[in-house]
């Protein structure tokens, strides 16, 4: 697939991850689906943290007062990549782990319940990001715990990449179990 430039393409590429990411997820079996905890994240914990970075984003979205970005310039879907690549490549591994502490999976929450709550809350961030116009996207900035300041496309592109990662550390990991 070719990288994301246009608002549609980057709605479509997140469509496409929330479908393979569910479907994947799906079939993973309950005993590994939840074989994790906050210091070694299962593929539950995975899904968690990226329902919860959605409905931050959404969140962030919707608020009427964003700072403008200093550039009006958005990075390339590759340069966004590769930045945040670095950012986390440069991040302490202490950091990393305290970051990824915050996603707790509740005792009795279904595998069923962790995907439509992904679903759900992807398909809300997608509703929001389409009200977005393409100048708008350029112009208004958000702020990225690692990689700071963003155009509102920028953590569009950021969220594309973001959620790949994430289904293809899971991948690897059953692919090795």
């Amino acid at each position: 697939m070719p990288h994301p430039v246009t608002k549609a393409e980057i709605l479509t590429a997140l469509e496409s991850n929330a479908q393979s990411i569910a479907q994947y997820f799906g079939g993973i079996p309950d005993h590994r689906f939840f074989d994790g905890d906050p210091d070694h994240w299962s593929p539950a914990h995975h899904l968690a943290h990226l329902t919860e970075s959605s409905v931050s984003i959404t969140r962030a979205l919707r608020r009427g007062a964003r700072p403008l970005d200093a550039t009006a310039r958005s990075r390339t879907y590759a340069e966004v990549r590769d930045a945040a690549a670095a950012a986390v490549a440069a991040t302490p591994k202490a950091r990393l782990l305290e970051m990824g502490r915050t996603v707790v999976i509740a005792p009795g929450t279904s595998r069923e319940q962790v995907i439509g709550a992904f679903e759900r809350a992807s398909a809300e961030f997608r509703a929001v990001a389409t009200a977005w116009n393409e100048d708008a996207m350029d112009r208004e900035a958000l702020r990225h715990p690692l990689l700071g300041e963003m155009t509102v496309r920028e953590m569009l592109y950021f969220f594309v990449v973001h959620e790949r990662h994430h289904l293809r550390l899971v991948q690897k990991r059953e692919e090795s179990s």
